[in-house]
């Protein structure tokens, strides 16, 4: 079992269905499943995008130690997958069943996202960044976003 370099470790309330959404919403690979009972405690998923190969885990929740995010309430984390076409990875997860957080749109100038949340509670962001694109740029259009916010 090969993990990249940050393995995060989804927990969700239905393992086996977000493992489905997750292969049609991102086209993600699963590598293993591992159960016991029926309950799926362990699987290894690749993700491979325009920035390399990421894994992560899916699971189910075990509460207290770990638990599922509730659909619809705020998360505590986000996945962002750097993506060719954000418009065309926004749309798939939405037709896998996705919740729009936020159509397709251009930041400024060669970064335009999107997001959305899956069924089992995470927030997934699709980027598309263009390579000409510095950590200044971010830096000014964070700012502009802050200011609109005040």
């Amino acid at each position: 079992m090969k993990n990249s370099a940050l393995h995060p470790n989804i927990s969700v309330s239905d393992a086996r269905a977000a493992i489905a959404f997750y292969e049609a919403a991102l086209g993600a690979e699963t590598l293993d499943v591992i159960t016991a009972g029926d309950a799926v405690i362990h699987s290894d998923l690749v993700l491979r995008s325009a920035a390399g190969e990421s894994t992560f885990t899916v699971a189910a929740a075990f509460p207290p130690d770990s638990v599922a995010p509730e659909p619809g309430a705020p998360t505590h984390a986000s996945f962002t997958v750097p993506v060719e076409d954000a418009d065309a990875a926004y749309a798939r997860a939405l037709g896998a069943g996705a919740t729009s957080l936020a159509e397709p749109a251009d930041w400024f100038k060669g970064f335009r996202q999107a997001a959305v949340r899956c069924p089992f509670g995470h927030r997934w962001y699709f980027v598309t960044v263009a390579e000409s694109v510095t950590a200044d740029d971010v830096q000014r259009a964070s700012d502009a976003w802050m200011a609109d916010r005040a």
